[in-house]
């Protein structure tokens, strides 16, 4: 966790950043407290006070009617390399400008407690939450494993045992994403559903969600249910992307569940649905394959057929245009409406598109062939994002 995570803890939401503010993301592995350790009058060895990456909570009494010495506090807590330092407004309702400017130069956030909050409450809350980011961490490299590595059963076994829960017979999973991927809200307000997932687990991957729930029996209806669990903790689904695998068995095929629920929803995002079910995809199974297990070879094949559309004195509305042609499954009309413009204005580029990639093909075969690298390009641009 950092400086801006320690903020957003239940107990710490009412403090205030008076001062480096730019030092938020600096990293928090342990908070400690401040009494009397920076008087003159007390005799110590700095070095064994203060660990650093700490934020120290004080109610600044070392400096009652002694405002110098909180300048040289502050500087001695960055040099021993603390994270932040959190004040009590009981002694000093407002710092002197000396130690906010200097704190401020040396991007060291200095924090304000909101009212009356105990110390050894700060501290425990901090150290629960940094031990379930340990495990949420933990769970996300096991998923990224999963998902880039090809995995044996008996390293399935093994996983499984690391996580330390019951695991049913079959498995279900969804892959859901924010459409806007800059808002980790969202995120968090699905952990609300953890505490349901008694035989599951939900984890992240690249800036999606995993939720993998295993139960006894294959005809759980699994979408129904997260569907009530996130209107139980009025959760919105309105910007959401969601991605269904189809029912595997936990032991043995745990890693194509999770692959299934990533790509359907991928392909939900490239036909721009809300939802998709990886039993639904047909051929496009073929594809995702297809570029999972070569995706250099994919991608030859994209540059070798599209490669006129990417070239820079070539209209960029050109590969747009071929895009939307693919997800709207050649119909022209709704190509124009999703571009603004005339049917007319969508026939004459793709006539363009056509005499650049392929003069000399029919109707059929040319569709055929712009669907495939189209998908295969928006596939590879997609599950590319960190």
């Amino acid at each position: 966790m950092n400086v801006e995570n320690f903020l957003q803890l239940p107990i710490t939401k009412d403090f205030t950043v008076v001062a480096g503010r730019n030092g938020l993301h600096k990293p928090v592995q342990n908070v400690e407290i401040l009494d009397f350790e920076f008087s003159p009058d007390i005799q110590t060895v700095r070095e064994t006070i203060f660990t650093p990456n700490s934020v120290v909570l004080s109610s600044l009494l070392f400096a009652k009617q002694k405002p110098e010495y909180l300048w040289n506090a502050v500087k001695s807590l960055i040099e021993l390399g603390a994270s932040a330092l959190a004040y009590k407004p009981v002694i000093y309702e407002e710092l002197p400008e000396e130690v906010i400017v200097y704190a401020d130069e040396q991007n060291f956030p200095i924090l304000r407690f909101g009212g009356d909050e105990f110390f050894e409450k700060i501290i425990l809350e901090t150290m629960a939450y940094a031990k379930t980011q340990d495990y949420s961490f933990f769970l996300d490299t096991i998923m990224r494993r999963i998902m880039e590595e090809e995995v044996t059963d008996e390293q399935i076994k093994f996983i499984l045992q690391q996580i330390n829960k019951p695991f049913e017979k079959y498995v279900f999973v969804a892959n859901i994403q924010m459409q806007d991927h800059a808002n980790s809200q969202w995120m968090q307000s699905l952990f609300q559903l953890e505490p349901l997932l008694k035989s599951g687990m939900i984890c992240s991957y690249k800036k999606s969600l995993f939720i993998v729930m295993t139960h006894p029996s294959q005809q759980l209806q699994f979408e129904k249910l997260l569907n009530e669990w996130l209107t139980m903790y009025a959760i919105s689904t309105e910007s959401m992307t969601f991605g269904y695998s189809r029912c595997h068995v936990t032991l043995t095929e745990l890693p194509i569940a999770v692959r299934e629920a990533f790509y359907a929803r991928i392909m939900a995002e490239i036909e721009t649905a809300p939802i998709c079910h990886y039993e639904n995809l047909a051929s496009d199974s073929l594809l995702i394959e297809l570029h999972r297990k070569d995706a250099t070879f994919a991608m030859d094949y994209v540059n070798s057929y599209l490669g006129p559309l990417f070239e820079e004195k070539i209209d960029p509305d050109l590969m747009q245009t071929a895009i939307t042609y693919v997800v709207k499954q050649g119909n022209i009309k709704e190509v124009a409406v999703a571009h603004f413009c005339h049917p007319n204005t969508i026939r004459y580029r793709m006539s363009k598109i056509r005499q650049l990639v392929a003069p000399l093909e029919n109707d059929y075969v040319f569709y055929e062939r712009i669907a495939a690298a189209v998908k295969l390009y928006l596939l590879h641009s997609k599950t590319n994002v960190e």
